[in-house]
């Protein structure tokens, strides 16, 4: 970012001015109405299959406690859209996983009869994937009219302008003088922890050693074999999103952000800024090719050496644009890219992207290309930003888009 100001301007002189900080408290924080409050819990207990529905919620750690005494408390599965933050504990037996608009309809979503959405700009894209017609929906949001989106619309028979973590701490003190039957909350407990077992098993069956070629699901399991309890993970692996959520499977708030926006090229500046703010975490950046070359790495690189700020990257190398080639297959499945053999997307011969962070910064540089060699060469790059104080770039070769 840029700020340019009229030199003239710029040199005029001014008198002090005093400014007494007291003055100017942060606003409070919006709460539901009592009447909102009463409805909402009405709605959840009456429910079948209550789920909670959120995208960054998780910006603020007392928000995802919250949530996890909501969701015990009622039996209540939680699923993330897009999520751009750590929201609810991955272990957890009521998390149902992430969606990142994949062409197909979310089972969890179509079974819930009552859906809360919670901080989401994109809780669900109704041409794919939607709550059942007869659910019924209520809406949390800071925003929840999403002022800055054109045609931005969900039904919800409830909308509340409230900060979440307050909201949720509404709606657990509510709750915590009504009697709710057992049994119900037993059977909820039972379906989602059900679901959610299933579902794990899937995803650890996904991380079994490849022969051949390093999927991307086990490169992010070796990733996850090295984390402890100050590591902050920033994601923006594009076609990777959900798999890097699915199998590094953080628990701790804060420990995981993703851009939020559209742009690309967010993962090497995220990555020096969050080290830069907390020098004592291990900054781990996990980040497609394309994303990889849009961060401008030879600055981002420099600057990591010039402030000492290392952290680890890992580049998911599948030499070439693989999330353009799935939009437009998304959006035209049977068009002129669904036929053709090269839509002009490859980077191959790709850049050397490790050797552009060793030549700018000094970083530790590893290309990996056979699953036998990713152990070793990810505990080599965890050590070196560790004891060395280097960044370390792990170039890793995933099957071709």
């Amino acid at each position: 970012m840029y700020l340019s100001g009229a030199r003239e301007v710029m040199e005029e002189a001014t008198e002090p001015v005093a400014l007494d900080r007291a003055d100017y408290r942060p606003i409070a924080p919006g709460a539901l109405p009592e009447d909102g409050v009463a409805a909402l819990a009405a709605d959840l207990i009456a429910a079948r299959r209550p789920l909670l529905v959120t995208s960054f919620l998780g910006r603020t750690p007392d928000a995802v406690r919250e949530l996890v005494s909501l969701a015990h408390r009622l039996g209540m599965g939680v699923l993330e859209s897009v999520p751009s933050c750590l929201n609810f504990p991955t272990n957890d037996p009521l998390y149902m996983g992430n969606q990142w608009n994949q062409p197909r309809q979310n089972p969890v979503l179509a079974e819930a009869d009552v859906v809360l959405v919670v901080d989401s700009d994109v809780p669900w894209i109704p041409t794919v994937s939607h709550p059942a017609a007869t659910a019924r929906i209520h809406h949390i949001d800071v925003d929840p009219l999403k002022q800055q989106m054109p045609l931005w619309h969900i039904p919800a028979q409830g909308r509340w302008r409230a900060d979440a973590a307050t909201a949720l701490r509404q709606l657990n003190r509510h709750l915590h003088g009504v009697t709710i039957d057992a049994a119900v909350i037993a059977e909820r407990h039972t379906h989602y922890a059900s679901l959610h077992a299933t579902r794990d098993a899937e995803l650890r069956a996904l991380e079994v050693p490849p022969v051949g070629e390093i999927t991307p699901e086990f490169a992010t399991a070796c990733i996850r074999a090295h984390l402890d309890d100050s590591t902050i993970v920033v994601n923006e692996g594009i076609s990777n999103y959900h798999i890097v959520i699915n199998h590094l499977a953080l628990t701790r708030p804060g420990s995981l952000f993703a851009s939020g926006g559209g742009s690309l090229g967010w993962n090497g500046g995220a990555a020096l800024g969050v080290k830069l703010s907390r020098p004592e975490a291990m900054v781990v950046a996990m980040t497609g090719d394309g994303s990889y070359m849009f961060s401008v790495p030879s600055t981002v690189f420099w600057m990591a050496r010039h402030y000492d700020a290392p952290f680890l990257t890992l580049v998911f190398n599948n030499r070439g644009w693989k999330s353009p080639k799935l939009s437009a297959l998304a959006v035209h499945p049977h068009g002129y890219a669904s036929r053709a053999n090269d839509l002009d997307v490859s980077f191959d011969p790709p850049p050397d992207y490790a050797g552009v962070a060793a030549a700018a910064g000094g970083a530790h540089a590893s290309t990996v290309r056979r699953p036998e060699d990713m152990a070793a060469a990810v505990a080599e790059a965890f050590r070196v930003v560790r004891e060395e104080r280097r960044c370390a770039v792990l170039d890793v070769w995933v099957p071709h888009l």
